[in-house]
């Protein structure tokens, strides 16, 4: 008979152990963890304890998921309500003031519109070709976590520049026909290097981008 033949056998015959106790505490396998021999009774319940404390980890991992997709949702709540009140440019720059210091808790942002908005008190730059000032922080077609030029964080956040460790790049675009159109810039600064870690990905701040693109385009003049 080989072990497979044991194994079907066994397999088919569930109660073979409860039958034959004699049997089940005579046998012996090595400890999963220090190899020793232990009892088949003790290494089942090596194996429930690690299967339990497994379920328990994945339990907790889903709780956390749950967590952050519910405060997402609660900040994507705020953020839409909010833009729906928007009637001027500058209604625009006091809910970016109130989501960056109660959703992203940073202290540090600047928000500039290209091109020339009299009535608005926004801060605004003339784009021009190879621009010395933001030519990194305006390409971006897509949200940006990081560092930025040494010239560029001094232009966008002054005598603040040296106290921040990184930066999301939130670009501001019309994509309307599929021809991208840049209208502004939102950077978030972060006295902390892992606030905006480029390695931690930007699923979020992409939607926060394209809500704020869509409030900005019906702002517009």
């Amino acid at each position: 008979m080989s072990e497979d033949d044991v194994v079907q056998y066994l397999s088919q015959k569930p109660d073979f152990f409860s039958r034959h106790t004699d049997l089940l505490e005579s046998l012996t396998l090595p400890h999963p963890v220090n190899g020793k021999v232990i009892s088949l009774l003790e290494y089942q319940v090596n194996l429930l304890r690690k299967t339990t404390a497994d379920y328990r980890s994945q339990f907790e991992r889903l709780v956390d998921v749950a967590r952050d997709n519910e405060s997402t949702m609660q900040k994507s709540r705020r953020l839409v309500l909010a833009g729906l009140t928007c009637s001027s440019l500058d209604d625009l720059a006091v809910v970016i003031d109130d989501m960056v210091r109660d959703d992203f808790e940073v202290s540090h942002h600047a928000l500039i519109l290209y091109g020339e908005f009299p009535d608005s008190a926004i801060r605004t730059h003339q784009l021009v070709e190879d621009d010395a000032f933001l030519s990194h922080a305006a390409g971006f077609s897509d949200c940006f976590c990081g560092v930025l030029p040494a010239n560029e964080m001094n232009y966008l956040f002054a005598d603040g520049a040296s106290s921040i460790e990184s930066v999301a790049v939130l670009p501001l675009l019309s994509r309307a026909g599929g021809e991208i159109k840049r209208c502004g810039v939102l950077v978030l600064g972060a006295e902390s290097k892992s606030a905006f870690d480029k390695e931690k990905g930007a699923l979020f701040l992409q939607y926060v981008a394209d809500l704020l693109s869509a409030i900005l385009l019906r702002l517009l003049p």
